[in-house]
Formats: C-alpha cells, sequence, structure tokens
C-alpha cells in the first residue's frame, strides 16, 4: 500500500504553508469534512486543476489558433478556435483529433526545451510513438502533473479523500493516476451526450446495473468526454450546446448514481472560471437545474479569478458572492491548491 499524504516526509513543510497563505475564513470547513465522512460529498473538477503542465492555456490555444490561421480577434478563447477548427474540418470528429495531436506535440516539444540532452533518443521514440498514445499517456510519460511534493498536488489530496465519486471535466485522466498512487481501483466512465458515442465503449452502468461505487472502487466520470475517444469530447461551442440540450431531455445521458450525487450531496467545484463553457453547462445544466427541490445548505466552491476580469476586486467578489448564494454555494477565494490544502489540514485534524 502507498504511504498516506500525511505519512510522507514533506508533511510539515505542507502544514507550515498553509498557515502562511491560509484564505478559506468563513468556510464551512466542519459541514463539508462531515459530509465527506459521510459519502456525501462530490467534487467537479476542471481541466486547469493540475493543469500546470502547460504554463498557461491561453498560450497553448493561441498557437494552436495561429496554426489554423483563426482570423479573429479572441485567440484565447478554446471554445471558439475549436468551433473554427471544426467548421474548417471535414468532419467535427477531425478537429477533436487535431487538437489532441496539436497538445501531444506541444507537451514533446516543451520537453525538448527543458529534458537534458541525454533523453534526446527518449523524446524521438515518444514522439514517433504519438498517433498510438492518448494525450494522458505522453503527459505521464514525460512526468506531468510535475509538483516538487505530492502533498503540493490537489489531485494527489482529492484522492486521499474518501469519496466514491469524482466528476470531471477534463479530458485527461490525470486523476484516475492519483487515486491509483492513494491505492485505490478507480473506474473510468464518460458522458454519452450523443448517441454514437454508445458505439465507442460500453458503460459499467449498462453491464451492472446494480453498480454502487465505492471509497475502495472510485468512479471517475468524465463529463465533458476522455481523450482515449476523441469523439466524446465536448469542445466546440456547438458541443457544449448540444451537451446542454442532451441531459435536459435525455434522462439517460447522466447515470442515476451520478444525478444522484450532484441532488443529494454537498459539491466542490474547482478551478473553474464564471465565463467558461464548460462551468456554464455544469453550473446551469446539472447543478441548479437539479437541485431546487432538496438542495443542501452548505456547498463550498473554489473560485479562481483571471486578472483581465478584474476592474474591481470588490465589486466582482460581492457580485460573484450574491451569484453563488442562489444556489448555496459558499465562495473560497483563492487558488485550487490552497484550498485543497487547507481542506486537507481540517481533514486531518477532525476526521
Amino acid at each position: 500500500m502507498p504511504p498516506t499524504i500525511k505519512q510522507s516526509g514533506d508533511w510539515g513543510t505542507l502544514v507550515r504553508r498553509i498557515k502562511k497563505r491560509k484564505s478559506g475564513i468563513g468556510i464551512d470547513w466542519k459541514t463539508i469534512v462531515r459530509r465527506i465522512k459521510t459519502g456525501k460529498c462530490t467534487p467537479i473538477i476542471s481541466y486547469q486543476v493540475s493543469g500546470n503542465h502547460f504554463s498557461k492555456q491561453d498560450q497553448v490555444v493561441e498557437s494552436w489558433a495561429k496554426e489554423l490561421d483563426y482570423p479573429l480577434q479572441d485567440r484565447h478563447d478554446l471554445y471558439h478556435v475549436a468551433q473554427f477548427a471544426s467548421v474548417n474540418s471535414r468532419d467535427s470528429l477531425s478537429a477533436k483529433e487535431d487538437y489532441l495531436d496539436f497538445l501531444k506535440k506541444r507537451l514533446v516539444n516543451k520537453a525538448r526545451s527543458e529534458f537534458p540532452a541525454s533523453q534526446k533518443a527518449f523524446l524521438n521514440t515518444l514522439e514517433d510513438e504519438l498517433y498510438d498514445l492518448t494525450f494522458s499517456q505522453v503527459a505521464t510519460r514525460l512526468g506531468h502533473p510535475k509538483y516538487e511534493t505530492d502533498q503540493e498536488n490537489p489531485l494527489r489530496l482529492l484522492a486521499e479523500l474518501p469519496m466514491p465519486i469524482y466528476l470531471t471535466t477534463n479530458y485527461a485522466t490525470f486523476l484516475e493516476d492519483a487515486l491509483k498512487a492513494a491505492g485505490k481501483e478507480p473506474l473510468t466512465e464518460f458522458c454519452y451526450w450523443h448517441d454514437d458515442l454508445r458505439d465507442d465503449a460500453v458503460s459499467v452502468f449498462q453491464t451492472d446495473p446494480d453498480y454502487h461505487p465505492t471509497v475502495e472502487r472510485p468512479l471517475v466520470f468524465h463529463l465533458h468526454g476522455l481523450d482515449a475517444h476523441p469523439s466524446s469530447l465536448v469542445l466546440t461551442e456547438d458541443d457544449y450546446l448540444e451537451f446542454l440540450i442532451k441531459i435536459s431531455e435525455d434522462a439517460n445521458a447522466i447515470p442515476r448514481r451520478i444525478s444522484q450525487a450532484l441532488a443529494d450531496s454537498s459539491l466542490l467545484l474547482l478551478g473553474y472560471q464564471l465565463n467558461g463553457w464548460d462551468f456554464k453547462t455544469i453550473f446551469r445544466g446539472l447543478i441548479t437545474s437539479k437541485r431546487s427541490s432538496r438542495r443542501l445548505l452548505s456547498l463550498s466552491i473554489q473560485y479562481e479569478l483571471e486578472e483581465r476580469d478584474i476592474s474591481n476586486t470588490a465589486d466582482v467578489q460581492e457580485y460573484l458572492q450574491k451569484y453563488f448564494q442562489k444556489a448555496n454555494f459558499d465562495v473560497y477565494w483563492g487558488d485550487t491548491q490552497s484550498f485543497m490544502q487547507e481542506l486537507w489540514e481540517y481533514w486531518e485534524n477532525n476526521a
């Protein structure tokens, strides 16, 4: 069995760092911990959590936009750039395959500038195998996500908590890797947001209707698709609209176990931006539309502001506080890593 986070040698260093930068004033940590203990806490995790394989997502999207000769000014907007790529591709799948291939090549090129010359043969071999590997596999072989210690990786901390269900909008399987490192056996599923996806993979909920996720064998449900199945990716604006329509019209698009978790547990939204389509489809399509009658009172959201979206910090925080309070969310003002480390400290002291 792998060592727990607390058993590792850097635990004291982590605690000292947490005490220096606490941001969770006013957060009901006691309720969150109680919900985790009783299996009534479900995290929803953005691709930005442990997305440190690139320095900044905007640079990646802008580079892809440049490669595509994207003609508009919003080159930082993945949803618009992907829509342009889809319109100019032979079919909708090609744009998604191209995007994943672009990410894999960019990872390898980044590694060439960072790795020592002794790794050249390894990188050449990896580049030759790119088309046979998923983005997750390429990233893992290159050592991503990279943190000085496991204690600084928010996914690693999440994986140590006794949660049976993890929801994510990340296409990659970094969360599954973290769960395996914690000694668990995760099961991976993705959302069938269009009918053709049912031919790509058989769901465990079809083969075993009585399946119940457990702490030891948790379910990782990829709401917006999985890189191993490019057609499952919710990537373009049209994809997000189709996703919203599907989940609103088809009760079977989201498995019953997932719907129950969304309705009956406290939710932790990690790493989302208010203006992102990934956030909008989850918050409006899956959370506020399904929780009105049984909404729990003590929920927590970590929200990270982008500097370019801020004109007056106090006004923005007041607006967001009111926005999320309507859905009974507390707002944590800080980054995901700080949130998870504060939660972990409270968990260890009160579990």
